[in-house]
């Protein structure tokens, strides 16, 4: 499917690449179904896959000690809801306006998420306190991350709170 690098290209005309950001500074919250930070979360039944494309985190603070910022992801499908606490304003690739032609997927800077998520991977580490090199924190997944119905995927710290702007792509596409 991802064979093609204009993949998201195309995608994007058809106007199923959506983007979300933090509207602010946010605490990333642990690998926790308490969740601060940015979740994006694919509806149970919603019949499409999430494609996500990249995943960026830019530190606005210096945290207290060595941080690791990775991704979490739903530990199985659920039909139980997210509870959606603070929704992120998500943009169409085809920029018709804030939450304008959205798609299924929801984007939260806070949720309550149906399980406690299970690490993915490592995005990005900083092992001096009062450090933020590197200064964006990427994951360009390429489509390496689908999420199915029913799943979520989350930023999530390690051992010091991470804080600054999240941000994520992905397509959406029929399951």
């Amino acid at each position: 499917m991802l064979a093609n690098p204009d993949w998201f290209l195309e995608q994007a005309r058809l106007g199923n690449v959506y983007h979300a950001c933090s509207a602010g500074a946010v605490t990333l919250s642990t690998v926790s179904a308490t969740l601060t930070g940015l979740a994006l979360s694919n509806v149970y039944g919603s019949n499409k896959l999430l494609v996500v494309k990249k995943v960026r985190f830019a530190p606005s603070t210096a945290p207290g000690g060595a941080a690791v910022v990775g991704l979490a992801i739903s530990p199985a499908v659920s039909p139980t809801a997210v509870t959606h606490t603070t929704p992120a304003v998500i943009h169409n690739a085809l920029m018709y306006g804030s939450n304008a032609r959205n798609g299924v997927g929801l984007v939260d800077v806070s949720a309550t998420l149906p399980a406690a998520p299970v690490w993915l991977r490592a995005i990005a580490a900083v092992v001096a306190a009062a450090s933020i090199s590197p200064a964006v924190y990427e994951d360009n997944t390429c489509g390496d991350i689908i999420l199915p119905p029913g799943t979520n995927l989350s930023l999530s710290y390690l051992t010091t709170a991470a804080i600054g702007i999240a941000s994520i792509t992905w397509a959406e596409i029929p399951a």
